[in-house]
């Protein structure tokens, strides 16, 4: 049995395929795909929670009136809690931060 390795990412995976009569059976690796699970925010999810698991989503409540992010009540406050504070339409953010 042969082993090939294709380190591309640093990921791999190891397939087994059955070759013609007079080779061996060879091992490829190939590079694994990320699975990246998508989140989706609610009105009791919190600041913190969307500063965490969305990269884009300081930009997304910023664009909102939202610049409070050094403030310790970012970890516990809610994305309805803010909505109402800052005089935004909770709907139509929860739309902006659960795309893509």
């Amino acid at each position: 049995m042969e082993a090939k390795k294709d380190t591309t990412n640093n990921k791999t995976k190891e397939i087994k395929t059955k070759s013609t009569k007079n080779s061996k059976a060879e091992v490829k690796k190939e590079p694994k795909k990320s699975i990246r699970k998508k989140v989706q925010f609610t009105k009791d999810s919190t600041l913190g929670e969307v500063i965490q698991k969305k990269p884009d989503g300081v930009a997304i409540l910023m664009g909102f009136g939202m610049h409070c992010f050094g403030c310790p009540v970012t970890q516990f406050e809610t994305l309805e809690e803010a909505a109402v504070v800052h005089g935004v339409e909770l709907d139509y953010l929860l739309k902006k931060l659960n795309e893509n």
